[in-house]
Parts: structure tokens; sequence; C-alpha cells
């Protein structure tokens, strides 16, 4: 007899809306969960985890289907696309690399306008590199547009992250405004903070877009990698041992955040995990007793 296959619960994420205080009672229904599933992405120095629950039979699916809300499954999507931009800088950029934050002078132009002047920016920051044979360029740019219906005055400006170039040359090829240009500096979440406020505030528009040679985060899928009972003591005794457990399937990993939650409406739970490498650390070299051959 085969393996179940079981019903993935992935696509219905907004129904896990209750972090972190996990009851045996939020468990009663754990009996339609045959397992659990890990989606682990590693994006340059970031690992991050996604444990969630395939369901036993497909009534747990067709209540997820009767429960999502257009509101809650939005929220997700925009949670999970701001995700996706965080991963692709942290893949691809390092503290080599710089950012380059850019404003107008005068009257600002339109979307249009500003997408052309941003486009023709990095065919300039491209000849530069090509004339004195520096490695192709990567970049990721935001353009932040306030179209001034809000009652606030117009403005427009711009952010890009690129591959290593020198600071005032990448300034000075800018020439509609100010521009500033400075060194990325990664902390332990890598250049999570810098992602998150270049995408603030989505009115509505794509945002960012990127240079076709980016690498992707590297995404691996296990059913068997955190048991059905390792996933209940996560959520029901982390203090204890969740930690713990986590830390065991990652041992090169030091760990940064967890959240857990759990639904009303499905069985199982979520659990999300935030994880830094751990630098490599040569040992120090024992030193040579006296005496020895």
């Amino acid at each position: 007899m085969g393996r179940r296959k079981g019903y993935s619960s992935k696509n219905y994420e907004c129904l896990f809306d209750y972090e972190n205080q996990i009851s045996i009672a939020d468990l009663f229904r754990h009996d339609n969960v045959l397992r659990y599933r890990t989606k682990t992405i590693t994006s340059g120095s970031i690992v991050e985890c996604e444990i969630f629950p395939i369901w036993k039979n497909r009534s747990e699916v067709k209540k997820a289907r009767e429960y999502v809300t257009p509101e809650a499954q939005r929220a997700v999507n925009e949670r999970n696309a701001k995700k996706t931009i965080i991963r692709k800088i942290n893949t691809n950029f390092t503290s080599e690399d710089v950012v380059c934050h850019l404003t107008y002078a005068g009257d600002p132009p339109n979307l249009d306008e500003a997408r052309k002047d941003i486009r023709n920016y990095i065919r300039r920051i491209k000849d530069f590199r090509r004339r004195y044979n520096l490695p192709e360029m990567k970049y990721i740019y935001v353009i932040e547009f306030d179209d001034g219906e809000t009652g606030r005055p117009k403005r427009i400006h711009q952010h890009i992250i690129m591959s290593a170039i020198d600071r005032d040359i990448a300034e000075g090829l800018w020439g509609k405004g100010r521009a500033n240009c400075d060194r990325l500096k990664p902390d332990e979440y890598g250049l999570e903070a810098l992602a998150r406020y270049m995408v603030k505030d989505p009115r509505g528009v794509k945002r960012w877009a990127g240079s076709r040679n980016l690498s992707e985060p590297i995404v691996t899928i296990a059913d068997h990698k955190v048991s059905k009972r390792q996933v209940e003591r996560i959520a029901l005794e982390f203090e204890e041992s969740g930690g713990v457990i986590l830390s065991s399937k990652y041992p090169d990993c030091n760990l940064l955040d967890v959240v857990t939650k759990r639904s009303d409406y499905v069985a199982g739970v979520y659990v999300y995990a935030k994880m830094r490498k751990r630098r490599n650390i040569q040992k120090p070299k024992e030193k040579r007793r006296e005496g020895a051959a």
C-alpha cells in the first residue's frame, strides 16, 4: 500500500491567524492532520522555514474554501509580495554593494517619465561598468510615487540597490537632482530593514523591478523533516523544547524569530521560523609544546 498523499494547507495560510498562544484544546482536531510539510527558503545568509499541515481528507479543504475571505487572502498576498523582494535582495546583494536614493530638482515627473529616467540611469551605469571591465550589473529598483490625491504635495523619488560601484560615480551619473549613495549595511536579518523601507506603502502600482540576472532563493520541500509530535511540542512547549527542536533541524543556523499560528476553522497549526546561517569560525591552531617532535 502506497503512502497517502494528503491535502496541502499551503494555499490557506490566511486561515491561521491566531499567533503564539496555542493550547491543548486548540489541537483537538489534530487527528485530521496526516503529517507536516516543511518549506525551507534560503536567501543568502537568511534561512526561513514554513511548517504547515497536510490534511488527511478533503473535508478540511472544503471548510478552508468556505471560510477564506478576499480581504484575508489579500493581506497574505501583500505580505508574501514583500517577502519576495526581501528574499531577492538578501540572495543577491552584500555589504560590497550599494544603495542609491534618487530625487528630483524642480517639478516632479509623472510615473511614466520616472520609469524612463531610472532605466536611462541604469543604462549609464552599465555603460560605465563595461568601459572599465566591471562585472555584470545586478540591480533592484523601486519607484516611490505620491500622486498628490491625498492632499499632500505631489512627489516622486527612486531607490536602487546595485552591484558594487564607486559611490561618487553612481551619484554623478543621475543628473536629475540629488543622489545619495551608501554602502549596504546588513544586520542580523540581512538587508530586510532596507527592503521594507523601499517597498513601504504600496499604492496599487507595481513598485519594483530587477535585472534578469538576479539569482533566486533556494527552496526545498520536505515531508518528514519535522514530525507531527514535534510540531505539537513547538506549539505547546516552545520555551521548554520548541527552540531545541528547530535548532536541531537547522544546526548551522542561529534562531531569530518563531511564530506559531492556529485557526478557528481548519485542523493543525502553522509554524514560521527565521534564522541566520552561522559564520564559519576557524578554530585556533594548537600551540606546539616545547620539546615536541
